[in-house]
């Protein structure tokens, strides 16, 4: 059976679940569930944007769960593709998005059957992992983790901001003629992390060129030295709308400069006053807030998942392959078995080649098993999160065979990802 839109199917006598159609009724519904759910004016028209206008619209699927009875919508959610790069390989991935269920119908399960349909849509077209940017703590339940850092957000007090105007530097609304240039600078501040999006020039447009900004979608503005293009930074609303998301690549100091004072005067703020950016923490601009006094206010998460922890294995092959061709284990021939304390993945090497990746359901044998983890606290190690030795500080059941200890930390080392999305 294939799953598209259009699909339905009965879950009993009074519910059904929906991949929907580009009909307006079917927008119309989606809309109306999600204003009710989320309580944000903004949502429908970005809702009918994603729907008619995003490059990727063919392939964006709401599902959603139907009362016939009542002829309504009682719970939905979205799956949006997204394409990232890991180690310089693709990795094709999804994003759940747009998740709500009215309240009169929770405590009922629906997200649960609901992602049981998204799960399957991704083994299907062949996505690997999913990442959402959702609540806390509700998406353990549908085995999700947080894996890097998310609305990383600093405070400075605006009297700190230097005050030092440099004449040769303009600002101005970047054009669909700057989307070259943008896409260069975005590839060489990005290729210097583990994962990353791939620049896709049309989704980029959806999202980060537009007029206006608020939480869901961004403008973009191009940095000018003596009217030569320099650099550009993206901007936009918190999801909670409490302050300013800068999205930037490697900016110099005058930039960083002028970049703070554009804000002070956006957003009216007298010398007394304190602003606080949402801003990657790996950027150069994060760093210099600090540098100025700025202090760290608050930090979330992405939230991941890998379903189907073999194929991910076998997706990273080349990736891990390589990575003992680089090291003292290079021709390694060994049998490596990696446990979540409900399956272990027994990776054949032989000769520094993964020949085969098995599973096996079953509670570990801590005699035979090089690596165990619970659970989703694996994704963490393998998306290069966290080492194996800060996972144990705070899972004590993480816990690696000294043996084995230095192979783990060359196959799957701590790595600095910058993940964004197109949604």
């Amino acid at each position: 059976m294939k799953f598209e839109k259009g699909y339905n199917a009965k879950i009993d006598e009074q519910f059904s679940i929906h991949i929907a159609e580009e009909t307006e009724e079917d927008l119309n519904a989606i809309i109306n569930l999600n204003l009710r759910v989320h309580q944000e004016e903004v949502i429908e028209t970005f809702i009918r944007r994603v729907i008619l206008e995003h490059p990727l619209r063919n392939k964006i699927l709401f599902l959603f769960i139907k009362d016939q009875k009542e002829n309504k919508l009682a719970s939905s959610i979205c799956l949006a593709p997204l394409e990232w790069q890991i180690d310089g390989n693709k990795l094709p991935i999804c994003e759940m998005e747009f998740v709500g269920t009215l309240e009169e119908y929770r405590g009922r399960g629906f997200i649960k059957i609901l992602n049981e349909l998204y799960e399957k849509i991704m083994h299907q077209n062949g996505y690997n992992l999913s990442v959402i940017r959702g609540i806390p703590f509700y998406y353990r339940s549908l085995g999700y983790e947080y894996v890097s850092l998310l609305d990383e957000r600093i405070s400075i007090p605006v009297s700190k901001i230097p005050n030092k105007k440099y004449d040769t530097i303009t600002l101005r609304k970047a054009t669909t003629n700057d989307i070259t240039f943008i896409e260069s600078k975005y590839n060489q501040f990005h290729e210097n992390f583990y994962i990353y999006n791939i620049f896709d020039p049309e989704c980029f447009k959806f999202k980060y060129l537009n007029s206006q900004f608020n939480s869901e979608i961004r403008s973009t503005y191009i940095f000018e030295t003596n009217g030569v293009k320099t650099n550009y930074f993206s901007l936009g609303l918190s999801y909670d709308n409490q302050n300013y998301e800068i999205i930037n690549p490697n900016l110099n100091n005058r930039e960083m400069i002028t970049l703070l004072q554009f804000i002070k005067t956006m957003g009216s703020y007298h010398e007394n006053d304190i602003i606080t950016l949402s801003t990657s923490e790996v950027s150069p601009f994060y760093r210099y807030i600090l540098s100025l006094g700025g202090e760290p206010a608050s930090t979330y998460g992405w939230q991941i998942k890998i379903p189907h922890l073999q194929r991910f294995f076998y997706q990273i092959k080349p990736i891990i392959e390589n990575r003992l061709k680089n090291s003292k284990f290079s021709g390694l021939t060994k049998i490596l078995r990696i446990s979540d304390y409900q399956s272990t993945f027994i990776l054949n090497f032989k000769s520094g080649i993964l020949t085969n990746v098995e599973i096996k359901p079953e509670y570990p044998n801590p005699q035979i098993t090089d690596l165990r983890i619970p659970g989703a606290f694996l994704f963490k190690l393998l998306l290069g999160d966290r080492t194996i030795d800060e996972l144990n500080y705070i899972i004590r059941d993480a816990i690696v065979s000294p043996s084995s200890k230095l192979l783990i930390e060359t196959l799957f080392p701590k790595k600095e990802s910058l993940f964004s999305s197109y949604i």
